[in-house]
């Protein structure tokens, strides 16, 4: 019975419908980078009387997609104009920044270089820079610094000059300062705090700074949603929520208690479509799990390098290249490749199931096709010393092989007070302090009936760069 149904209907019928024992303002599923930042956002912005409860599965925050990823500061240069990736990238780049500096949070803006191995891959890169120069119509518009991406041309001969163990097959490169690196672990912390810890920000020259407007924000972990209902009468939703369910068996149950929201956000990555799936069941959303193995380096051949260093993307932009990053430590690391793992029938049955997919691929063929890429542009690296290291899940909304696709952030009105985030793979990460901003400006605006702080006019911003992407 259990693979006859999917698991969003399973839960439904093992757990049957609770009237809620308390009410809350906000509640947000999901505690990696984006779910933090959405919390954060309200907790500072909806007012001093709303309360906003973050739920986490795990025992820990962060421990699922923003835990397995190669921790790069994106510029956003990749993406297409108008596209939520590519303006929620762009402030949150300058947001994360502006935190890392402000909170003491581990960074270094390293900055790197697009490159291409042969003329045919020059276009490219030329086409990238025009797009670079493009305003992104999101930060000040006074402010052309960070309303576009700052870039270089670079001949081959120029690129070696700043990376000397580059190949010298390569003919050409785009320098991209705003590129970086950073500690996510150190960014879910401070979110952690911030909607936690009143003083935290408040005392720091931070601008998301609460003041006046704060409210209250807790933060449960070891809990898991496993039915959502609209409220029969009123605009509200109820949700149940389990705390001690690892570990059961088939059909057995933790600890049940039902809970009423106005506001429910779904941020919970790759359980998303799952949960989305148990409120809508229209069988229109699906996920498609990706795998990204990632391999550490030790050896001669990158002695030099100060950057990351991509090569030039594949056509669809659906895979960045196996590139070198760096970590704050100066150590090396190449990744991801593109590995699809399972189908959308399996995740419909079990949306956990790529919990199985997460150790990193040793096999010698891997290794090769890894040492191919990266001998392509590094060509004194030994591939002998290509350690598998750790990998990641993306939770990707489209199908393999179809092109670019953007992030989610869905409000249908016929689900008024049902947020949903969907699609949040790279970059995720480099992109969740805006999508905190613009979800709280959303939910502010559209429910609540008032404006945060960012201002009408940027609020208003904001809010167009859904229109179109939604569906």
């Amino acid at each position: 019975m259990f693979k006859a149904i999917s698991r969003a209907k399973y839960l439904r019928q093992l757990y049957p419908y609770k009237p809620p024992s308390t009410t809350i303002d906000h509640l947000v599923i999901g505690g990696g980078a984006v779910g933090l930042s959405v919390a954060a956002s309200l907790v500072n912005t909806s007012g001093r009387d709303k309360t906003t409860f973050l739920v986490e599965r795990r025992g820990q925050l962060g421990q699922e997609t923003t835990a397995r990823n190669s921790e790069v500061i994106h510029s956003g240069i990749y993406y297409p104009l108008g596209s939520l990736k590519s303006k929620l990238c762009i402030r949150g780049r300058d947001l994360l920044y502006e935190r890392c500096k402000s909170l003491g949070i581990g960074y270094k803006n390293t900055g790197k270089i697009v490159v291409a191995t042969s003329q045919s891959q020059i276009p490219y890169l030329q086409k990238l820079q025009r797009h670079s120069q493009q305003p992104s119509f999101l930060a000040d518009p006074n402010d052309t610094e960070s309303s576009s991406i700052s870039t270089r041309f670079l001949s081959g001969e120029e690129a070696r000059d700043l990376e000397p163990d580059l190949s010298n097959s390569v003919c050409g490169g785009l320098l991209i300062p705003s590129t970086g690196i950073v500690d996510s672990q150190g960014l879910v912390d401070s979110l952690e705090r911030e909607i936690e810890d009143s003083d935290y920000i408040s005392s720091s020259s931070s601008a998301s700074s609460g003041g006046q407007d704060r409210g209250e924000g807790v933060i449960v972990l070891g809990t898991r949603v496993v039915r959502i209902d609209k409220e029969e009468k009123g605009h509200g939703w109820v949700v149940q929520l389990e705390t001690n369910w690892e570990g059961l068996g088939e059909g057995e149950k933790g600890d049940v208690e039902s809970v009423r929201t106005e506001v429910l956000v779904n941020a919970a990555g790759l359980g998303a479509v799952s949960l989305t799936d148990g409120v809508v069941q229209d069988g229109e959303m699906r996920m498609y799990a990706v795998k990204g193995n990632y391999m550490s380096y030790k050896g001669p051949g990158v002695d030099k390098v100060s950057r990351l260093i991509y090569p030039c993307p594949s056509a669809n932009i659906d895979h960045l290249g196996t590139h070198l990053t760096l970590d704050l430590e100066g150590h090396i690391k190449f990744g991801p490749d593109v590995q699809i793992i399972g189908t959308w029938e399996e995740y419909l049955a079990n949306p956990e199931f790529w919990e199985t997919h997460l150790a990193p691929s040793d096999s010698p063929e891997l290794i090769s096709k890894f040492a191919e890429s990266v001998l392509d542009y590094l060509p004194n690296i030994n591939p002998n010393n290509l350690s598998p290291d750790y990998s990641g899940i993306r939770p990707n909304i489209a199908p393999p092989n179809s092109g670019f696709s953007d992030f989610m952030i869905r409000h249908d009105q016929s689900r008024k007070g049902f947020i949903e985030l969907l699609g949040f793979n790279s970059p995720g990460l480099t992109s969740s302090l805006a999508v905190g901003e613009y979800v709280s400006g959303m939910i502010n605006r559209d429910i609540h009936g008032r404006y945060s702080r960012l201002g009408e006019g940027r609020e208003r911003r904001l809010n167009e760069l859904a229109e179109g992407w939604e569906g």
